[in-house]
């Protein structure tokens, strides 16, 4: 089908969108992760021979969604695409390619709100059992006691990291800055990384590969937490395994939630409303095991 004259190709759009995202700064994760899920509606659009912005209506949206549903991908992974294709189309509006979104008409699919388990103190026990250097085990306990975004935690400079208060400066979403903390364990493994691998200057990658000493990619630090969570038998050994953890452990200590949104720069507390709730759970089967009126008064 020929493009419309006057309308740039889906492929043209697709580019301009990322050429935008990266004058906006967007961190490069997230480029990436809109350039594989577009690249995906892209091949799909070929084949039902849909090239232009114009061309694409409700239909073709609703159609791609419930075959990515029926070919068994996860819930997230098809509210995923439905994201970045409803951001994509808005800014198609915003150009003034097309008048209208069609994914106006499109409901959003629903998601599972069950979240994951947090990892067990003996999981993280044994993952820094088997952890080969220091800076493997530096990256447990610091993921672990940020809650850190990959993207953020791979970004650690020298100039962000003062080791004699346990401050780290990270840049979050939309580059917005805040400060998350380090508690001793946690600090000291990073001093013995520094010492291993010499302090970092300012504008130096605080993470760098084992081999080459380039600085840390996301795909480095998954790759290696999965590694080591198959060697642990720990599953979901992942970056944002320990965000979740961080969350949950936050909470189970006491931390306020309001204070927990503030670290996590959460802009929704809907989310940490949820980990609340497993938090809340726990009390509540305290309060069964050692409830004052059962267990003193009702025992004969």
């Amino acid at each position: 089908m020929p493009t419309n004259r006057g309308t740039p190709s889906f492929t043209d759009a697709l580019q301009i969108f990322l050429l935008d995202a990266k004058s906006r700064r967007l961190s490069v994760h997230t480029i990436e992760w809109y350039e594989q899920r577009l690249g995906w509606v892209q091949i799909w659009l070929e084949e039902q021979g849909v090239e232009d912005v114009p061309s694409i209506t409700a239909n073709h949206i609703r159609q791609y969604l419930a075959e990515m549903d029926e070919r068994g991908w996860k819930d997230w992974t098809v509210h995923a695409a439905a994201r970045a294709i409803k951001t994509f189309l808005n800014f198609c509006v915003a150009e003034g390619w097309i008048d209208v979104s069609p994914m106006l008409r499109v409901k959003m699919s629903k998601i599972d709100e069950d979240i994951l388990p947090a990892l067990e103190p003996d999981q993280v026990r044994k993952l820094l059992q088997l952890a080969k250097c220091e800076r493997d085990r530096a990256i447990i306990l610091c993921l672990l006691d940020t809650g850190c975004r990959a993207s953020e935690f791979i970004s650690w400079t020298g100039a962000d990291v003062d080791t004699s208060l346990g401050v780290v400066k990270v840049r979050g979403k939309g580059r917005k800055e805040r400060h998350v903390y380090l508690g001793s364990m946690a600090l000291k493994s990073l001093l013995r990384y520094f010492i291993e691998r010499g302090r970092p200057a300012p504008q130096e990658a605080v993470w760098i590969s084992l081999k080459g000493g380039e600085p840390l990619t996301y795909n480095g630090l998954r790759l290696m937490l999965s590694k080591l969570g198959k060697r642990a038998g720990v599953e979901n050994s992942n970056p944002h395994s320990f965000r979740r953890t961080f969350a949950l452990w936050a909470l189970r200590s006491g931390m306020n939630i309001y204070e927990l949104q503030r670290l996590m720069s959460h802009a929704d507390i809907q989310v940490l409303r949820r980990y609340l709730a497993l938090v809340e759970h726990d009390l509540a089967a305290a309060h069964k095991r050692n409830g004052p009126v059962d267990n003193i008064l009702g025992k004969k």
